[in-house]
């Protein structure tokens, strides 16, 4: 079966479509956009890449022309409009959901619900599906909820110390996020170590445009650094992480925020983009760090004690550490950040050969022969687990309605 994948970001859309039989990569898309233009890539099977600087932007635009590119591309079909077994769609807040599901009106419904929660994804997911619907109608929809890898935490982690009416009327708990790439990553991480996802103690840190740090144990989440919404945890690109509630209360009554004005704040001009004052963008603060800007060199030295000091706590939860992961743009592609996070960390086994993160190619073991706990850059594959998933959902694994009861 072919199956198309859609991944919708703030202003942007990747779009892939993949074969079940090997996994392959058969076409795959990508549109980022500032304003209405948008940069679009396009890469056949071949290996063929097309680019076009100035296309409409959008997430209708987006779907439409991935759509028509592949089916131009397409030379396996004996169909002139070959069309997907089905088209998974990553949603970040997924609630209650525990497991992907066939999108119904009420599964829409319930999404649109969380839009608060997850404000820069689940609207966008919404607008993809509804433009997948548009191009590719009555080919079967399915949500793959990013939080659902973290339903296995545990009440101890995943409740708030707050009245109980918040937490089971209210639904106020830690939900985690980024679920897809840490699923991938600790089935991932077992293979490269050669050993079974049962006993093993990963803490994996994915670090793109939003961070976070999950305990896993057992192949399962135990622990994750993300919260109610995306925005609780470690600094982030333009997100502010945590902040003591009680600050936030302060500028509220004695500065006369709003609430609309506090999540744009919070979610849109915080983290490195507001304690910088120069970029959302880590290269660009390293860059401006190294000249000595003193703004830029805070924040570097906020974001990677925020990830130590993560790692730290997990491994306590876990008990020990067998592996630390480094995943997402950052995580995969900046030697100085993996060198700055693990400095100090010999303490719990990790010791970093610097030659071996320097030169490191992707899915690679970055830590010294004596280091008791290995040091893993793995390159996340959230459609590897999105295939997954749809199929899954396909063959009838996952209820049409799986939600946990917590």
């Amino acid at each position: 079966m072919k199956i198309m994948l859609l991944n919708a970001g703030s202003s942007s859309l990747k779009a892939s479509v993949l074969d079940t039989d090997d996994t392959s990569i058969v076409a795959r898309g990508q549109s980022d956009w500032k304003g209405s233009h948008a940069r679009y890539e396009f890469a056949r099977q071949d290996g063929m890449i097309e680019v076009v600087e100035e296309v409409e932007a959008g997430y209708a635009s987006a779907v439409r022309r991935f759509v028509n590119d592949w089916r131009r591309a397409d030379t396996s079909s004996s169909s002139t409009s070959p069309t997907p077994a089905a088209i998974g769609h990553r949603v970040v807040h997924g609630g209650q959901f525990t497991s992907s599901v066939r999108i119904t009106p009420d599964v829409r419904t319930r999404i649109a619900e969380l839009a608060d929660l997850a404000p820069l994804h689940n609207p966008p997911s919404l607008e993809t599906l509804a433009a997948a619907e548009f191009e590719l109608p009555n080919v079967p929809q399915i949500a793959i909820f990013d939080t659902a890898f973290h339903a296995t935490i545990p009440p101890e982690a995943y409740t708030y110390a707050v009245p109980d009416e918040w937490t089971n009327d209210w639904g106020i708990r830690r939900y985690g996020f980024h679920g897809l790439s840490h699923a991938y990553c600790a089935h991932r991480a077992a293979e490269l170590l050669g050993r079974p996802e049962e006993g093993l103690r990963l803490v994996i840190c994915h670090l793109g445009h939003g961070c976070s740090a999950t305990a896993v144990h057992n192949g399962r989440s135990v622990d994750t650094t993300m919260g109610y919404t995306p925005l609780e945890g470690l600094m982030m690109a333009t997100r502010s992480g945590s902040v003591d509630p009680g600050a936030l209360l302060f500028v509220q009554q004695r500065h006369g925020l709003t609430p609309d004005i506090m999540e744009a704040t919070l979610n849109r001009s915080s983290g490195l983009l507001g304690v910088s004052g120069t970029s959302s963008d880590l290269r660009i603060v390293l860059d401006a760090a190294r000249t000595g800007d003193k703004r830029s060199r805070l924040a570097i030295g906020i974001y990677t004690h925020r990830i130590r000091q993560a790692i730290g706590a997990l491994t306590a939860t876990l008990g020990g550490i067998d592996a630390l992961v480094f995943t997402a743009g950052v995580g995969e592609h900046s030697a100085e950040i993996r060198a700055s996070v693990t400095d100090g960390l010999e303490y719990l086994g990790l010791k970093l050969d610097l030659e071996a993160n320097e030169s490191c190619q992707l899915d690679a073991d970055v830590a010294t022969e004596s280091s008791t706990g290995r040091i893993l850059v793995i390159k996340t594959r959230e459609d590897l687990t999105m295939l997954r998933e749809v199929v899954g959902v396909l063959q009838g694994d996952n209820s049409a309605n799986s939600e946990s009861d917590i």
